[in-house]
């Protein structure tokens, strides 16, 4: 049987997708950076699979696989939405 390699998985910050790193989504403070334009994440070496890496799958709707960042769910959170 062929063993399997997984890539180490590595945090980082990254841009939040949501409000694409302003901190303001419609004029208002962005729910998923709480205002910072960034997110600090499991993974910065891939983007969710759900959402592709908008950050959401409707508009003004984060994406509830990745919570709205575009890649893995943010450090210490299990789920945001």
């Amino acid at each position: 049987m062929a063993e399997v390699k997984r890539q180490p998985k590595v945090p980082g910050d990254v841009k939040c997708m949501f409000c694409d790193g302003t901190g303001k989504h419609q004029d208002e403070t962005c729910i998923v950076c709480d205002g910072k334009g960034t997110v600090y994440v499991v993974d910065s070496t891939r983007k969710c699979q759900w959402c592709k890496g908008r950050g959401y799958l409707m508009p003004k709707i984060p994406c509830t696989t990745c919570g709205g960042t575009g890649y893995t769910r943010p450090v210490n959170k299990q789920r945001l939405f």
